[in-house]
């Protein structure tokens, strides 16, 4: 997140989540999203979210050469749709409090429009998977093809907060990307589907990272700490077997009002890893996720709860990414060798018990 950012939304707890570049927002009655006489969303609006300088620089720029994961088990190449039909992708996810409120909006968009464009949902990949995705969009009332990020689209776009708007015109350029929905979005949807195909397709070449199996070897990576200096995850063999406990600065107070069944999940694996971390003969490393987090809202998430452990931010999504991690808390152990062993989910009932078998055992 950018130090200009500022979401707003319903829940006090929402200024922990984003600390201090963000505010707290009473509920509004509606959000404005698909309806091209309504106002755009404004502070004090649930679906408000300020929008990102950074952007705009994305506009005129070739579209991604991406294929998407559907929900479903299909695949959509975006590449083969270019020429065809203007695109609107959406990220978002299930937890999101603006995402919620822009949903209806989102809805009405699909139903006008989507047999002029390919109106695609695009959840972020991050605290989400497939079947959670599904079952929010069958309780929404979401129709529009339903797609996970593995990760490719966000770092492509260097996603830091959702809900994210993107519509790509015929020609493969970006026309409009953004956090707002309402008259913008309206306005590059009929400019998309009113202009024609000219010349040669553009699209940009997507990077894709291939998440980790048992066995293999896990790469060096730099992430950084609460003071935004670089933490180095070496490579290679180490002294002792590593494990990281994968996060967020927010699990356990923005979502008490949109995931609380997670809150506990995310508190009692800190809390126990706080626990054995000194004695448990292991290197103990915590990375949080790179949405609405930056190293300002890292170090008030050390202050609020102390951990015994060094935690980093993921600023790029790049160790998720790599571990293939989606849902958290997660924790990967890595062997002496420089091996992944096993990553560990959020349903493990003893992580933490596991993750000290797993060590003594080799």
């Amino acid at each position: 997140m950018t130090d200009t950012t500022e979401m707003k939304s319903a829940p006090a707890a929402l200024l922990a989540l984003l600390c201090a570049a963000c505010q707290q927002q009473p509920v509004s009655k509606t959000t404005a999203g698909g309806d091209p006489q309504a106002s755009a969303p404004a502070p004090g609006d649930p679906a408000y979210i300020a929008e990102d300088p950074r952007l705009s620089k994305l506009v005129g720029q070739p579209g991604p050469a991406i294929k998407l994961q559907m929900v479903d088990g299909t695949k959509i190449d975006l590449k083969k749709v270019y020429g065809a039909k203007p695109v609107y992708l959406k990220l978002w996810a299930t937890y999101c409090i603006p995402c919620r409120a822009q949903m209806p909006g989102f809805e009405k968009i699909h139903e006008t429009y989507g047999s002029q464009m390919d109106v695609i949902a695009v959840n972020a990949g991050v605290g989400d998977d497939a079947e959670k995705v599904k079952a929010f969009a069958e309780k929404s009332g979401m129709h529009m093809p339903l797609a996970i990020d593995d990760g490719s689209l966000g770092a492509w776009i260097k996603l830091q907060e959702t809900p994210l708007h993107i519509i790509i015109g015929r020609d493969g350029r970006v026309l409009y990307a953004g956090h707002q929905d309402g008259p913008q979005v309206e306005a590059a949807i009929k400019t998309a589907i009113a202009a024609r195909e000219s010349g040669p397709i553009a699209t940009a070449d997507v990077a894709s990272i291939v998440a980790l199996k048992p066995g293999d070897i896990v790469p060096a990576m730099t992430l950084r700490d609460s003071r935004d200096r670089p933490v180095e995850f070496k490579a290679g063999a180490t002294s002792r077997p590593r494990a990281i406990l994968f996060s967020s600065v927010w699990c356990e107070t923005y979502l008490k009002d949109t995931e609380p069944q997670s809150v506990p999940k995310c508190k009692f694996a800190r809390e126990e890893v706080d626990r054995v971390a000194s004695s448990s003969g292991v290197e103990w490393l915590g990375v949080m996720s790179h949405l609405w987090t930056n190293p300002g809202a890292l170090a008030k998430y050390e202050a609020d709860e102390k951990p015994r452990i060094r935690t980093a931010v993921d600023s790029d999504g790049t160790a998720f990414r790599t571990f293939g991690i989606r849902r958290f808390p997660a924790i990967a152990v890595i062997d002496k060798e420089g091996r992944l062993v096993r990553v560990l989910g959020p349903d493990e009932t003893d992580a933490t018990g596991t993750v000290l078998t797993i060590v003594k055992s080799r």
